[in-house]
């Protein structure tokens, strides 16, 4: 941690008090005699973060900080980046290929292909309509089955999920129960953390506009989802 100190000529006596002081910050202010094999890879991780804190940046880049990371301390590690950036008022670029850690500490996305931005802007407004395939297929991983879809007699709404609270009663069900909407899934990627659901699905629902509004009025009713429906050009 106090290497980039030494480098920039920040004082020994300087550089330790400021190492102690990000190792504590990282939840490490016990590991301060330890070696590096001592530790775990997620105890790793927060060093590495404390050693990128330690010269003040304005930025701070994690360039796929959890792919090695078991999903207990992905969360923690994730925790960490966010409370760096609600505390400490630093910018994080976060560099990924795992959409769930965007959706959990990201409020902006761009989505590269060869090299190229082809999406970007927000985290809600990409991943509820993304238009490049780039995009597509990591919000979409799955693709989309529109084998089962009648486009003469369904509309497709995209359900996406922002914390809503999960339970054990599924929603499409509870959707045909209360509603007698039965609804098809053309497509679903979620999840859910820590009692929260996230991500999105697209729904093929039977009927005409009248049934289409009831069933966005439903599912609109349900706190932290978002509901659109979806026209040919943004598919």
């Amino acid at each position: 941690v106090c290497f980039p100190m030494e480098l920039a000529g920040v004082k020994k006596s300087e550089a330790t008090a400021r190492a102690k002081e990000l190792l504590e910050i990282v939840g490490l202010g016990d590991k301060l005699k330890s070696y590096p094999v001592q530790l775990s890879g997620g105890q790793q991780q927060r060093v590495a973060i404390a050693r990128a804190l330690a010269t003040h940046p304005k930025i701070l880049l994690c360039d796929e900080a959890t792919s090695a990371l078991d999903p207990q301390t992905t969360q923690s590690i994730l925790s960490l980046i966010r409370d760096i950036h609600d505390k400490l008022g630093i910018t994080v670029i976060v560099i990924t290929h795992q959409m769930s850690v965007v959706e959990q500490i990201c409020t902006r996305v761009a989505i590269l292909d060869h090299g190229r931005v082809v999406e970007e802007g927000a985290v809600s407004d990409v991943f509820s309509a993304p238009k490049s395939e780039a995009a597509k297929s990591l919000v979409y991983p799955d693709g989309i089955d529109f084998g089962s879809f009648d486009s003469e007699n369904e509309h497709i709404i995209r359900v996406v999920f922002n914390g809503a609270s999960a339970t054990n009663k599924p929603l499409i069900a509870q959707m045909a129960i209360e509603k007698n909407i039965a609804a098809d899934i053309l497509s679903a990627s979620t999840r859910s953390i820590g009692g929260k659901a996230y991500g999105n699905m697209l729904l093929g629902i039977p009927g005409d506009e009248a049934e289409l509004k009831k069933a966005m009025q439903y599912l609109q009713s349900i706190p932290d989802i978002y509901v659109e429906e979806v026209t040919d050009n943004a598919q």
